[in-house]
């Protein structure tokens, strides 16, 4: 089975995250693919929308694959894991086409960043989005940026403190969510939303997007890279909560 599944309809990219046995967690192979679909579609001429979804109605994406992260703080590579989340981040960032997330069912951790870091995020009523990372005693220090560039600082704290997990209304409320929809609906009224987009100049989509980021945004890229070894370091000082973690989920 293939874990992310590509597929155009006119000039729209849909890239699909294909994990639905482990509620779209990020393995290593996953994120590779999933950064590479992301810039692939921003330099294809042809393709002027690109859309993040899942092939799930449970979840969206349940964030990085605690399982294999665990193996890679025993091999060390620690750093290699939190590099390729990374990628992810600064190829929605560098892109140069509106990005669309879709989330139906969970958006948790490095998912919840994934589906804010879009340009335009929908999600269906029954949604729940949270950054639960101070459970294991980690910090959500990679999506913190993407997601302080949509809400508020003391929101986010707040979430980022208590790890609690919150409605799509709430999510909505804080700025995490442009949309809520009926779970029955929410294709529909997406495909409204995306052939919208599709009508628009590239060129002025193009040059807007620019604008837009260099107005709210410094050296993302930089501070990006500083959050991605602060993960490495925290995660690594965490294993064991990682892996009372795992025990309990498997009981």
């Amino acid at each position: 089975m293939d874990e992310l599944i590509i597929t155009d309809k006119g000039n729209v990219r849909f890239i699909t995250l294909n994990r639905p046995e482990s509620r779209n967690a990020l393995n290593f192979s996953l994120m590779g693919k999933l950064a590479s679909a992301i810039r692939q579609a921003s330099a294809d001429d042809e393709i002027k929308v690109i859309v993040v979804n899942s092939s799930s109605d449970r979840a969206f994406c349940a964030g990085v694959d605690l399982k294999e992260l665990k193996d890679f703080i025993d091999s060390n590579r620690v750093r290699d894991y939190f590099r390729a989340y990374s990628e992810i981040i600064l190829a929605i960032e560098d892109c140069i086409k509106p990005t669309v997330a879709v989330v139906r069912g969970y958006a948790l951790a490095g998912g919840c960043g994934l589906a804010v870091a879009c340009d335009i995020t929908i999600a269906s009523d029954d949604s729940k989005f949270g950054v639960p990372e101070i459970n294991l005693g980690m910090w959500p220090m990679i999506i913190s940026y993407p997601i302080l560039k949509f809400v508020h600082p003391k929101k986010v704290l707040e979430l980022f403190l208590t790890g609690r997990i919150i409605d799509a209304s709430e999510a909505k409320d804080i700025g995490m969510v442009n949309f809520i929809v009926d779970k029955d609906s929410i294709e529909s009224f997406s495909e409204g939303i995306i052939n919208n987009l599709a009508s628009r100049s590239s060129l002025a989509l193009k040059m807007g997007k620019e604008a837009f980021d260099f107005l709210i945004q410094e050296n993302y890229s930089e501070k990006i890279k500083y959050l991605r070894e602060m993960s490495a370091i925290l995660a690594s000082s965490s294993k064991a909560n990682i892996e009372e973690f795992l025990t309990k989920s498997r009981k």
